[in-house]
Formats: structure tokens, sequence, C-alpha cells
């Protein structure tokens, strides 16, 4: 009879001692975690070994020794000597230096009063008489008569006063900006070499004929050139 009644207890209270029995181990595995287990304060630093071995028995500041100080501070720059010199200021011109002045272009005047008797041409072949050919005639030839005065084109300095066989009598004279004028069939040149002369300033006067002209009778002939390349003295005028 009390077997039996105790059966019964049991099938009646069994839901009761499972959820006892649960509870105690819920117990035991909180005792045994918060007891057993190692606190947080024991765990090992995960950063240890990173920036440097771990080791107990080094402090801190010993540990942060070990790790390499950044360069926080800028490299100084070097200039290179080449730019330092280019950076140098010229010097600067001052007001008392001197100007290259280039000669400015002389004032021109015909030679005579007379009129042309044979244009410049450096292109166009022309007859002539006296050589019988054709040719080209850079210089100007003008009209006159023995006596007729002879200037200067320009102010400048007597090259050379002579006498031939192409020219007769003839002046040369150099000017300003690399001109020469050459003054042909003259006489009573009263210029020597060396000689300054004005513009305008009578050097000779008609005389015979140049030899190489001498069909064309008394007149002047007037050659003009700038450096080696003959000029048109017309066109100075």
């Amino acid at each position: 009879m009390k077997k039996s009644n105790g059966a019964q207890w049991w099938n009646e209270d069994k839901s009761f001692y499972m959820i006892l029995m649960l509870c105690l181990m819920a117990i035991a595995v909180a005792a045994y975690v918060l007891f057993a287990l190692p606190t947080s304060s024991e765990t090992e630093d995960p950063m240890d070994g990173y920036l440097y071995e771990a080791d107990d028995s080094v402090t801190a500041s010993e540990a942060l020794d070990r790790v390499p100080a950044l360069d926080t501070e800028p490299a100084e720059e070097t200039e290179p000597e080449d730019a330092a010199e280019q950076e140098e200021p010229a010097e600067e011109t001052t007001a008392s230096e001197p100007e290259t002045e280039t000669a400015a272009e002389p004032a021109f005047t015909p030679p005579v009063t007379s009129d042309i008797l044979r244009p410049f041409s450096s292109d166009t072949l022309e007859y002539d008489e006296t050589t019988q050919d054709w040719r080209t005639h850079e210089a100007v030839d003008y009209t006159g008569k023995k006596g007729d005065a002879v200037c200067a084109i320009a102010d400048g300095t007597v090259v050379t006063v002579g006498d031939d066989a192409i020219y007769g009598k003839y002046v040369v004279l150099s000017h300003a900006q690399d001109l020469t004028s050459v003054y042909a069939g003259l006489d009573n040149i009263s210029v020597d070499e060396g000689d300054t002369v004005s513009g305008g300033k009578q050097i000779a006067v008609l005389g015979d004929p140049m030899p190489l002209e001498q069909k064309q009778g008394v007149h002047l002939h007037l050659a003009v050139s700038r450096g080696e390349e003959s000029v048109d003295p017309t066109s100075l005028f």
C-alpha cells in the first residue's frame, strides 16, 4: 500500500523535481564561470607582441621606447646652387651708360641743276655708243657744259681724288649709312683726300667727258652705292 502511494507521489511531483534539478545545474554553471574561469584582468592583451615582444618584466614606458619614433619634421630642402644664382636680380643698366646710336640717314641734294641725260639701269641692257655694246648703266648722267659747278650730294669725307683712262678726273666721297658717291667727268677739283665736305658744297666743275662715255659729250657721271650694292641716285633726292 505504501509502495503504491510512493509511486503515485513521484508521478504527481515529477515535474517539480525536474525544475529543481535544472535550477541547481544553472547555479553550478554560474558558479564555475564566476570562480573557476580567469577574470578579464588576467587575460592576455591582444596587442602584446604587435609592436614589440610581450615581456611582463618590462614597464609600459620601456615598451614604448622600443617603438621607433616617427620623423614628424619635414626634411630641409636644399636649394640647388644654379637656381640660387638664377634668382639673383640682373644688374640694371644705369642711365649713365651710353647707348650705341645708329648714324642718321644724311640729307641729300642733287649735284647739279641740269636735267638727266641717261637714267640709272641695273637690270635693263642699253646700247652704249662709246663701247658699241649693250650693258647696264648703274649710274645717272646729267647734262651740262664745261665749267658748271658740281656739288657733294651729302655731308661726307673725300676718299679719293683721281684721274684714269675710264673715269677721267673723278672724286669719291664716303657718307653715313655706308654710302659712297662717285663723281666723274670733272675738272678743277677743289678738294683733297681726307677733307670733310658738306652737302651742297662745290667740289669741282665739269670738264672733258669721262673716256668710257665720251660719245655722250660733256656731262656728270654720278654713281652711288651702299656697301657693294648700287643705288639709284635719284631715289635719294
